[in-house]
């Protein structure tokens, strides 16, 4: 097994600040300590507290696109695959990625320049959509619908059972196939 970079060792000592005492209270001090580094180590791989926000929201999007390519490769070809794929990465219960996002959420409300890595991974995500050759607007529909429904799950605001939201799932699945049928295309 390949030894972690130092970059590497710091995001995860700031994802374990971060779980501990949430974004808001964390320091490049605590990092620092938490990783075993000095505090112009860290600093020379992440300058500011920004810059290791910036870095911690591109990992966790980055976690999450590897997710939905290993879910995607577990699906047969189809061109709605990777919307499936998306689907089940959105509604995959992930306590860790759920704490992190709240935390650093709350922090980004008052800094949204630190949401650019999002916002490019949107403009991403849409080019996929684009790309995928089904409907479009019904394709955006169903990712927003996944993406919403994740949204209020982790915010606790929820109103669905269980079963309510399985079968939430499992009819979001049937309008890609359904989308992906020549008569589901017009």
């Amino acid at each position: 097994m390949a030894r972690k970079s130092s970059k590497e060792s710091i995001l995860d000592a700031a994802e374990k600040v971060v779980l501990e005492k949430g974004a808001a209270h964390m320091s490049l001090d605590l990092v620092a300590a938490k990783a075993g580094v000095s505090k112009g180590g860290l600093m020379y791989h992440f300058p500011t507290k920004e810059s290791l926000l910036k870095e911690m929201i591109t990992r966790l999007i980055n976690e999450f696109l590897e997710g939905r390519e290993k879910k995607a490769a577990q699906l047969k070809d189809s061109q709605g695959r990777l919307l499936k794929a998306e689907i089940m990465s959105v509604l995959d219960p992930n306590e860790k990625r759920d704490r992190m996002a709240l935390s650093i959420l709350a922090v980004v409300a008052q800094a949204p320049y630190l949401l650019e890595p999002l916002r490019q991974a949107h403009r991403d995500h849409l080019q996929m959509l684009q790309n995928s050759k089904l409907p479009f607007e019904r394709a955006a529909l169903v990712s927003l619908a996944s993406s919403g429904l994740m949204f209020l799950e982790l915010l606790h605001l929820t109103p669905y059972s269980a079963l309510q939201r399985k079968n939430i799932m499992n009819e979001m699945m049937r309008l890609v196939d359904q989308m992906e049928s020549p008569a589901g295309r017009s």
